[in-house]
């Protein structure tokens, strides 16, 4: 986001001009001896902006300001458009503006120095980055500890993170005294995956503040990246026994635990801290989640249930109740627990609850919770309709499942995921007319559909003779998604209805590596066996069985060509 940088940089209202006297070292606008004549253009977009900032319509009052500011020379039209810009988080018209107030200033202020090099180093543009936080560290106005600092929070959504860590590399490199730079030079060589250079980085910063909680977690999780498992844990065990009061570093160090696979130390450290603080709700949400995400549901579900017990968090911890009972199978105790879901999750419980009552085939109570959902969120509707359609498919109930789709089309009628969801629904009853109307459909809208493509394409090349016809659209969605497994089976079937079969093997054993489904197995296996290669190509139906033995195509496959392997 960059309404952190708005908030340490500019710390100015968006909408209003700026009654404060100029600071010292930032940029000075001269008032004209004289009124310029009056520009009725002029007056016209700065009162739209005033205007609409004042309603809080911030993009109108943006556009306005952007027009303002190239009808005149004024640079106070350009900074009210990047001050704006940087609210709404439109870094690219921010970048622009920017641009535009520096050229019409003879001495650029530290200001905007550091606006320009925070844009264009979220931009990826090193060189004017460097150059203009070169210009902030070494001016008067603040530290350079302080930029650092204001930098780690500015380089959250930095499109370049190589480009970012090149930048900031070189300016700490320059000002080797400041602990800060080596903070937020350790974080973005983790997040470039350049673990040894985080360490250094770490370390450096160390020597110069010895015992520092970020920097001693930053090596840390830097030496776990490269194996050095021991030095790791020492140090975060040494910094725990520091601050044996701070909670959140506890959770810290049992996460990166969990990291290293010391899955029993961890959960004693989490153990360690509820015992203490057994009322604190954020320690408990915290030990929650964390001990949720790496598997441990029971322990999970004591945070919660205590969480529940305090009367905390409880929509989140109703929800991940009802998520820990449904993966265990126990839908029972999940629908009791979805349908007290409320809160930031209610949306997600209801969801569930409806899936729940579908799958266990009380079709009658799932429409009806189904509808209920979207009359209650109407902003989701569509997603609900998908869900429904899809849990009606996979529960073997199609034409349920049709009239889900018809339903929601006659309320949505252009909207392409629906459209889509019918037109495979149709493609697998072998309707091919109506799926290729569907799919058809979505291309007017959007030629350029990589699945829409694809499904059609392979619904030619499958159920019809138009083969070279379905293979082009295939080839257009393979373009855009060389890589996707479901794209690189339809090349290579579509190839083996050419009789292409050599190349037809090389797309489908790509796919059947990146991804072994059913489908994809049952078409490998079938190239396999008219190529001859007839025991390879039992060894892959046997295994996609044992993943998925209920797969339609690949029983229907097997059974074709080689009904013995069912028996085996």
């Amino acid at each position: 986001m960059i309404l952190p940088l708005l908030a340490l940089l500019l710390g100015a209202c968006a909408t209003a001009p700026s009654e404060e006297p100029p600071r010292e070292n930032d940029t000075r606008i001269a008032e004209p001896e004289e009124p310029p004549p009056a520009d009725e253009d002029l007056i016209y977009q700065v009162m739209v902006a005033e205007l609409a900032g004042t309603g809080g319509d911030v993009e109108q009052s943006l556009a306005a300001w952007r027009r303002a500011m190239g009808l005149t020379n004024d640079p106070r039209m350009a900074e009210r458009a990047t001050r704006l810009a940087l609210y709404a988080e439109r870094e690219d018209v921010a970048l622009e503006a920017a641009q535009r107030w520096e050229s019409l200033v003879d001495s650029p202020g530290q200001q905007m120095h550091q606006i320009l090099g925070f844009l264009y180093l979220r931009d990826g543009q090193t060189e004017p980055a460097r150059y203009h936080l070169t210009r902030v560290l070494t001016g008067d106005v603040q530290p350079a500890d302080d930029l650092f600092d204001r930098l780690e929070s500015a380089l959250g959504t930095a499109r370049d993170r190589q480009a970012a860590l090149e930048v900031v590399r070189d300016l700490v490199a320059e000002h080797p005294q400041q602990p800060g730079g080596y903070r937020l030079l350790a974080r973005l060589a983790l997040e470039a995956g350049e673990p040894s250079l985080a360490r250094d980085a770490a370390e450096d910063g160390l020597a110069l503040e010895p015992g520092d909680r970020d920097l001693t977690l930053y090596r840390a999780e830097a030496l776990l990246a490269m194996g050095e498992r021991e030095a790791a844990l020492e140090g975060l065990d040494e910094l725990v026994e520091r601050h044996p009061d701070d909670w959140r570093l506890r959770l810290d160090y049992a996460r990166r635990l969990l990291d290293a696979g010391a899955e029993t130390e961890a959960l004693a450290q989490f153990e360690r801290v509820h015992n203490e603080r057994p009322d604190n709700a954020d320690a408990l949400y915290a030990m929650a989640l964390l001990t949720l995400e790496a598997g441990y549901d029971q322990e999970a579900r004591t945070y919660f249930l205590s969480l529940v017990d305090l009367g905390e968090r409880l929509g989140a911890a109703h929800y991940f109740l009802g998520r820990i009972a449904e993966d265990g199978g126990d839908m029972t105790e999940a629908l009791h627990w979805y349908g007290m879901v409320d809160g930031e999750y209610r949306v997600q419980g209801a969801l569930r609850r409806a899936v729940i009552l579908g799958e266990q085939g009380r079709l009658a109570r799932a429409r009806e919770a189904f509808d209920d959902y979207r009359a209650r969120f109407p902003e989701h509707a569509i997603r609900a309709y998908m869900v429904e359609g899809d849990m009606l498919r996979r529960t073997d109930r199609p034409d349920a499942a049709l009239e889900v789709y018809d339903e929601a089309l006659e309320e949505h009628p252009e909207q392409a995921d629906l459209l889509y969801s019918r037109a495979l629904l149709y493609a697998g009853a072998g309707d091919v007319d109506r799926a290729e109307r569907d799919l058809r459909r979505i291309l007017e809208q959007n030629p350029d559909h990589t699945h829409a493509l694809n499904a059609l394409g392979y619904t030619l090349v499958d159920g019809t003779d138009r083969h070279e016809e379905g293979m082009e659209l295939i080839r257009r969605a393979y373009e855009q998604e060389p890589d996707d497994p479901a794209i690189l089976d339809s090349m290579g079937w579509g190839y083996y209805r050419l009789g292409d079969h050599q190349r037809a093997l090389e797309y489908l054993q790509r796919a059947h590596d990146k991804q072994p489904d059913g489908e994809i197995s049952a078409h490998l296996g079938e190239v396999l066996w008219v190529q001859d290669e007839r025991e390879q190509a039992r060894e892959v139906w046997r295994d996609a069985l044992e993943r998925e033995p209920d797969h339609d195509v690949l029983l229907e496959t097997i059974r074709r060509l080689a009904p013995e392997v069912l028996d085996q």
